[in-house]
């Protein structure tokens, strides 16, 4: 089976006033359907996001929140993926 894989950059803005964007396309979303097999090594994904400019964007305040989300597509039977993870971090500048 495969796994729904799902990125978003600052996910609380509207997707018009989204302040982080993925160098490669210039989106702030990533999507990507993961292989499982067994006996596979782990698979690895680099991506590379940037901070858009101050003067494109009012918001200098509020958190960047970013969300990875992993699912089942279509809901495989007899597979349940289920579990919460909260990674946070302050950044200071």
């Amino acid at each position: 089976p495969d796994l729904d894989a799902e990125l978003q950059l600052d996910r609380l803005k509207p997707k018009l006033s989204r302040r982080v964007m993925l160098l490669q396309g210039h989106q702030s979303s990533w999507h990507r359907a993961l292989a499982l097999a067994p006996g596979t090594p782990p698979l690895c994904h680099n991506l590379t996001a940037y901070l858009r400019d101050e003067a494109d964007f009012k918001d200098k305040l509020s958190p960047v929140v970013l969300s990875l989300s992993l699912a089942l597509p279509g809901g495989a039977p007899g597979l349940v993926l289920y579990g919460d993870t909260l990674v946070q971090a302050q950044v200071g500048g």
